[in-house]
């Protein structure tokens, strides 16, 4: 993975496109697919946190200027985050 960190935005790169019948529309519909299993298992059981597999939508329900882009010919996830913009007085 790769996080990418410019002026105005920041990007999130992660290897791999989207699996199985995941889309970008699913996500948003707070549908959500474990890549590794196994490890989410474990992470489940020694970490505090209960909102697997929930945190692209709250995050998008927090800051609605997200872009995500699951680019199969480049195979990549890529997900967009616009910075809120200075104000110049």
């Amino acid at each position: 993975m790769r996080v990418l960190v410019f002026a105005d935005r920041v990007e999130i790169v992660s290897p791999g496109y989207l699996p199985n019948n995941l889309t970008i529309e699913n996500i948003k519909a707070g549908n959500s697919n474990m890549r590794n299993p196994i490890l989410a298992s474990f992470a489940a059981k020694l970490l505090p946190y209960r909102g697997l597999g929930s945190g692209l939508l709250r995050a998008l329900r927090a800051w609605p200027h997200i872009e995500l882009i699951d680019d199969r010919a480049g195979n990549m996830f890529k997900t967009i985050v616009a910075r809120p913009q200075e104000r110049v007085a």
